[in-house]
């Protein structure tokens, strides 16, 4: 059966990608000084790269890599994947955008100033509606009682 199946092809993308991820998690846990909590063979894992970190031969993105293709051969054949595990082109880095000085893509955020609403023009002003209401009381006495 050759390496380059469709099911190879999902399993090793699978691999390789349960493989950055973890390779993530151990470098936030060395950062957290709790590597000791990771399963044995992600100790042996993570010990290899900080070896080849120390030897200094390679920059460190360079080790992390070296190590990542070897968890991601591990995975790929406990992943049930036959053969030679492919090569996963990764996503290229993404590039500094041009218009931006500071060199992030971060936008600051921009507070938006709210308009006001606009006013409603009174219908009646209230000095009228009293007046009006005093009319009414005035007129209802006068017709109940005859009298005002």
């Amino acid at each position: 059966m050759p390496a380059k199946t469709d099911s190879n092809l999902e399993i090793a993308r699978r691999a390789n990608d349960e493989a950055r991820a973890d390779f993530a998690t151990w470098l936030m846990m060395a950062k957290l000084n709790s590597i000791d909590a990771l399963p044995q063979e992600s100790q042996g894992f993570f010990a290899g790269y900080r070896a080849l970190a120390a030897r200094g031969k390679s920059s460190e993105a360079t080790a992390a890599e070296t190590t990542i293709q070897l968890v991601y051969r591990s995975y790929y054949s406990r992943m049930g994947g036959t053969g030679t595990a492919p090569i996963i082109k990764t996503a290229p880095k993404a590039r500094i955008m041009s218009d931006n000085l500071g060199g992030d893509n971060v936008t600051p955020f921009r507070k938006i100033k709210p308009t006001p609403p606009p006013r409603e023009k009174k219908k009646l002003p209230v000095a009228l509606i009293f007046i009006g209401l005093v009319a009414l009381a005035v007129l209802y006495n006068y017709l109940t009682k005859g009298t005002l």
